[in-house]
């Protein structure tokens, strides 16, 4: 077994190694006071125990030095090694709240942790009996200061073990947060992953007897620097200030509060982390997840990186049906580092869905069927009546089914088009002469004028954009005040950033009344207010999915509808 000595002579003075460490446990305690005003902070509470240990072990080994009694001496071990068994516990515990796992504090292996540390205590207090932590205990002074000499026990190196893990595991989370976190982060986590290092190799030499003098213990001397990265990240980088652990825990709040159930798998698919929400959609408590194959546990072959897919489970004993959006995300080094799955409940989707395809389908076969069944039935009844009044109810009666008709294919064809996804490029000009040209026919006693540039041009779905404007100046052209109507389309404007353009569709009637503006500027129909047909919905549901935005004027010179959309002229 080798012999451990802290050895010295004693000069005129202070000797060195006690200025040393009484100089670091007063500078510790000096740093409390200017820690108390963040003693809420994460970590902040943990960092004051750090500060105590580190003083307590400075300033018990610095006036230990002074004392050649032996049987004082050895009391003064006591407090040196109960620093020595708590440090790394609070370093530790700062560095788990400090970067947003303070949760772990309540873990069972920090649990375990304590327990060992409580038990060091005792086996450091009772070593007269066993001699588990050191025995041949002597003075044996160098540099005129009265270090002792011992011989190792086995409990002195599992302390140590259990020191360096702690210490270990501590710096790693922290480096963690500098690369998970960025440079909000990097410089105050960064110095306080270092403030440890030169501490730790100071006491390893001392427990693996090397350099010069091994019997010295210059821990608490290092504990010098350690205070300077300290005063640092507190005073020059908002240690406390900008914590990232109000990030993480925002990160956490965010995914918690979304309101879906949000899976994140490693790259071999297995459940790592898991939210609350997605606890109770899976009737499954965090720790039975962590660590299982996600396909197993929704019982569905997933595409990873694919597209969105669908699943159903039986949640809360109803069944539910959730759409599965996966996500891929990235570690430092560029590659898949795992994925994570929402979960969205889309069963009242679904069967809103289908109530709507049902209706839908109503709309067009059942009622575009009767009505033309009635348009029949008109039609011989105006053949077969005799006087102008019955004649005139025969006429009212096919004009409004055949309104109803047109009404139903309107409907049919706004749905199909309003469905469609792909984008081209299109020429405005060319696309507004060809929808001129149809009304010109539809109303030869109108006038429909389009002036816009040949070099006008948006990336977008041509059939909603024609649909927009088709309804845009069928609109101008059925409320005519008089038979001879005019609709004109112009260009207006290029926006300031250049990436979109406004094209105005202004008539000459009787200007659309406010209230049926309001509606569809506002998006709501009720009771009281609603329009009249589709038009003015088709404009701004087509106006809307092509990514742009409209806006009314009326008046007593008629109607103004400006539609704002992404684009450009070329040239």
């Amino acid at each position: 077994m080798p012999v451990y000595s802290f050895v010295g002579h004693m000069p005129l003075g202070v000797p060195w190694p006690v200025l040393g460490s009484v100089v670091s446990g007063l500078g510790s305690l000096a740093l409390l006071p200017y820690l108390w005003p963040y003693r809420n902070r994460p970590g902040a509470r943990m960092w004051f125990g750090v500060l105590a240990t580190m003083a307590l072990w400075s300033l018990s080994y610095g006036v230990a030095l002074l004392v050649f009694e032996p049987g004082l001496r050895l009391l003064l071990e006591a407090p040196i090694w109960l620093a020595i068994n708590w440090l790394s516990v609070f370093f530790l515990g700062f560095a788990l709240s400090y970067t947003g796992r303070a949760r772990l504090l309540r873990s069972k292996w920090m649990g375990l942790i304590v327990l060992f540390e409580l038990t060091s205590t005792g086996v450091v207090a009772t070593n007269s009996i066993h001699h588990l932590v050191w025995s041949n205990y002597h003075i044996d002074p160098v540099f005129g200061v009265a270090t002792v000499s011992f011989t190792p026990g086995p409990w002195l190196f599992l302390q140590w073990a259990v020191m360096y893990l702690c210490v270990g595991t501590g710096i790693v989370f922290l480096v963690e947060t500098v690369a998970s976190y960025g440079p909000l982060y990097r410089t105050q986590a960064a110095v306080i992953a270092f403030s440890p290092v030169l501490p730790a190799g100071a006491s390893l030499l001392w427990l693996f007897e090397l350099g010069p003098v091994p019997q010295l213990n210059l821990t608490p001397l290092m504990f010098l620097p350690h205070l300077v990265l300290d005063v640092y990240a507190l005073f020059r980088s908002d240690m406390f200030e900008l914590s990232p652990a109000t990030r993480r825990a925002g990160e956490r709040a965010a995914i918690d509060d979304l309101g879906s159930a949000v899976l994140v798998l490693d790259d071999e698919g297995r459940v790592i982390d898991l939210n609350d929400e997605a606890s109770r959609v899976l009737d499954l408590e965090e720790p039975d997840a962590l660590g299982q194959d996600a396909e197993r546990i929704l019982d569905t072959e997933l595409g990873l990186g694919g597209s969105a897919q669908r699943v159903s489970l039986r949640t809360n004993g109803e069944r539910a049906e959730f759409k599965i959006v996966t996500s891929p995300f990235e570690t430092n080094r560029g590659t898949v580092g795992g994925y994570t799955l929402v979960l969205q409940d889309v069963t009242t989707e679904r069967q809103r869905k289908q109530r709507l395809e049902v209706l839908n389908r109503i709309l067009r076969h059942n009622l575009r069927n009767d009505m033309n069944v009635v348009q029949l039935y008109a039609d011989e009844l105006s053949e077969r009546s005799d006087g102008p009044e019955e004649t005139s109810m025969a006429t009212a009666i096919e004009e409004k089914s055949s309104g109803l008709v047109d009404l139903a294919e309107k409907a049919r064809a706004a749905a199909q088009t309003l469905d469609e996804l792909d984008d081209e490029r299109v020429r405005v000009a060319e696309l507004l002469d060809a929808v001129a040209v149809d009304y010109r026919d539809a109303y030869p006693d109108a006038t429909v004028r389009v002036a816009v540039p040949d070099d006008l041009v948006v990336e977008t779905n041509p059939r909603i954009l024609e649909l927009v404007f088709e309804n845009a100046i069928e609109n101008g052209l059925e409320h005519a005040a008089h038979d001879e109507p005019t609709v004109e389309v112009t260009f207006r404007e290029v926006s300031g950033d250049g990436d979109s353009v406004v094209v105005a569709v202004s008539d000459d009637g009787p200007g659309v009344p406010d209230h049926e503006v309001a509606v569809v500027t506002d998006g709501e129909e009720d009771a009281l207010n609603h329009g009249s047909g589709l038009g003015l919905w088709l404009i701004r549901w087509g106006t809307t999915a092509l990514g742009g935005d409209l806006s009314f004027t009326t008046g007593d010179a008629g109607t103004t509808v400006e539609i704002r959309l992404p684009g450009r002229l070329e040239g």
